[in-house]
Protein backbone atom coordinates (compact mmCIF):
# COMPACT_ATOMS: atom_id res chain seq x y z
CA UNK A 1 0.00 0.00 0.00
CA UNK A 2 1.39 3.36 -1.04
CA UNK A 3 0.72 6.28 1.46
CA UNK A 4 0.98 9.55 -0.30
CA UNK A 5 2.00 12.64 2.13
CA UNK A 6 1.60 16.21 1.33
CA UNK A 7 4.29 18.69 3.95
CA UNK A 8 2.80 22.32 4.11
CA UNK A 9 5.39 24.71 4.96
CA UNK A 10 3.44 28.26 6.71
CA UNK A 11 4.09 30.31 9.32
CA UNK A 12 1.12 29.31 12.17
CA UNK A 13 2.24 32.27 14.45
CA UNK A 14 0.15 35.29 13.06
CA UNK A 15 -0.50 37.48 9.96
CA UNK A 16 2.93 38.21 8.11
CA UNK A 17 3.75 41.68 7.93
CA UNK A 18 7.01 41.67 5.29
CA UNK A 19 9.18 39.13 4.61
CA UNK A 20 12.56 38.84 2.02
CA UNK A 21 14.19 36.14 0.09
CA UNK A 22 17.95 36.26 0.12
CA UNK A 23 18.85 32.91 -1.69
CA UNK A 24 17.31 30.01 -0.69
CA UNK A 25 16.99 31.81 2.76
CA UNK A 26 14.11 34.21 3.93
CA UNK A 27 13.21 36.48 7.00
CA UNK A 28 9.50 37.22 8.11
CA UNK A 29 8.33 39.38 10.24
CA UNK A 30 4.85 38.46 11.59
CA UNK A 31 2.42 39.61 13.80
CA UNK A 32 -0.39 38.21 16.43
CA UNK A 33 -2.46 40.52 18.76
CA UNK A 34 0.01 42.74 20.38
CA UNK A 35 2.77 40.01 20.20
CA UNK A 36 5.81 39.91 17.26
CA UNK A 37 7.85 37.51 15.84
CA UNK A 38 10.89 36.70 13.28
CA UNK A 39 11.02 33.69 11.64
CA UNK A 40 14.04 32.99 9.56
CA UNK A 41 15.95 30.11 8.04
CA UNK A 42 18.75 28.90 10.02
CA UNK A 43 21.74 29.12 7.47
CA UNK A 44 23.35 26.10 9.83
CA UNK A 45 20.55 23.37 9.57
CA UNK A 46 21.41 20.48 7.14
CA UNK A 47 16.89 20.22 6.89
CA UNK A 48 15.47 21.92 4.44
CA UNK A 49 13.37 24.98 5.53
CA UNK A 50 14.60 24.62 9.28
CA UNK A 51 13.13 27.79 10.43
CA UNK A 52 13.68 29.51 13.99
CA UNK A 53 12.04 32.22 15.55
CA UNK A 54 11.72 34.90 18.20
CA UNK A 55 8.94 36.80 19.63
CA UNK A 56 9.26 39.96 21.10
CA UNK A 57 6.07 42.69 22.44
CA UNK A 58 7.71 46.01 21.56
CA UNK A 59 7.79 46.11 17.32
CA UNK A 60 9.28 49.93 18.28
CA UNK A 61 12.22 49.13 19.91
CA UNK A 62 13.27 46.02 17.71
CA UNK A 63 13.09 48.44 14.86
CA UNK A 64 14.88 51.20 16.71
CA UNK A 65 17.95 49.05 17.77
CA UNK A 66 18.65 47.12 14.23
CA UNK A 67 18.33 50.44 12.15
CA UNK A 68 20.46 52.33 14.60
CA UNK A 69 22.57 49.38 14.35
CA UNK A 70 23.30 50.05 10.95
CA UNK A 71 24.19 53.36 11.31
CA UNK A 72 27.32 52.53 13.31
CA UNK A 73 30.33 52.43 11.54
CA UNK A 74 32.62 49.70 13.30
CA UNK A 75 31.45 45.79 13.34
CA UNK A 76 29.46 45.18 16.38
CA UNK A 77 27.20 42.72 18.02
CA UNK A 78 23.64 44.18 20.17
CA UNK A 79 22.72 41.34 22.50
CA UNK A 80 19.04 41.46 23.13
CA UNK A 81 16.96 39.31 25.94
CA UNK A 82 13.74 38.56 24.18
CA UNK A 83 12.13 36.37 27.07
CA UNK A 84 13.31 34.07 29.74
CA UNK A 85 14.90 31.89 27.63
CA UNK A 86 15.57 33.65 24.55
CA UNK A 87 18.66 35.73 23.77
CA UNK A 88 19.10 37.21 19.98
CA UNK A 89 22.14 38.75 19.20
CA UNK A 90 22.34 41.33 16.04
CA UNK A 91 25.81 41.07 14.55
CA UNK A 92 26.52 43.97 12.05
CA UNK A 93 29.38 43.59 9.84
CA UNK A 94 30.69 45.63 6.75
CA UNK A 95 31.17 43.34 3.66
CA UNK A 96 32.60 44.94 0.34
CA UNK A 97 31.60 48.26 1.82
CA UNK A 98 28.23 47.69 2.32
CA UNK A 99 27.17 47.10 5.93
CA UNK A 100 25.00 43.85 6.78
CA UNK A 101 22.93 42.35 9.51
CA UNK A 102 23.20 38.28 10.42
CA UNK A 103 20.81 37.50 13.10
CA UNK A 104 21.91 34.65 15.98
CA UNK A 105 19.37 33.60 18.70
CA UNK A 106 20.22 31.20 21.51
CA UNK A 107 17.31 29.20 23.43
CA UNK A 108 18.52 28.48 27.14
CA UNK A 109 16.08 26.48 27.91
CA UNK A 110 16.21 23.88 24.43
CA UNK A 111 20.13 24.69 24.07
CA UNK A 112 19.62 25.37 20.48
CA UNK A 113 21.14 28.08 18.23
CA UNK A 114 20.18 29.52 15.06
CA UNK A 115 22.01 31.85 12.12
CA UNK A 116 20.35 33.76 9.59
CA UNK A 117 21.84 34.67 6.42
CA UNK A 118 23.26 38.70 5.92
CA UNK A 119 20.87 40.91 5.03
CA UNK A 120 21.61 44.27 3.75
CA UNK A 121 20.05 47.25 5.58
CA UNK A 122 18.14 47.67 2.10
CA UNK A 123 16.57 44.27 2.83
CA UNK A 124 15.52 44.92 6.50
CA UNK A 125 14.09 48.38 5.68
CA UNK A 126 11.86 46.60 3.44
CA UNK A 127 11.05 43.66 5.68
CA UNK A 128 9.95 46.80 8.27
CA UNK A 129 7.78 48.40 5.46
CA UNK A 130 4.66 47.28 5.93
CA UNK A 131 5.07 47.31 9.59
CA UNK A 132 5.26 51.07 9.27
CA UNK A 133 1.56 51.12 8.42
CA UNK A 134 0.63 49.91 11.82
CA UNK A 135 2.58 53.14 13.34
Amino acid sequence: MKVKVLIISFSSFGQEIGSIKNGNHTIKLLKSDNLFSFVYTDINSNKPNNEKLFHFPNIDTIYTIVMDGFNYSKNHQIIVQTSIDTIVKFEFKKIRGKKMLMIKQNNLVNKTFGTSSLFTQDEIEKLFEAYKGYL
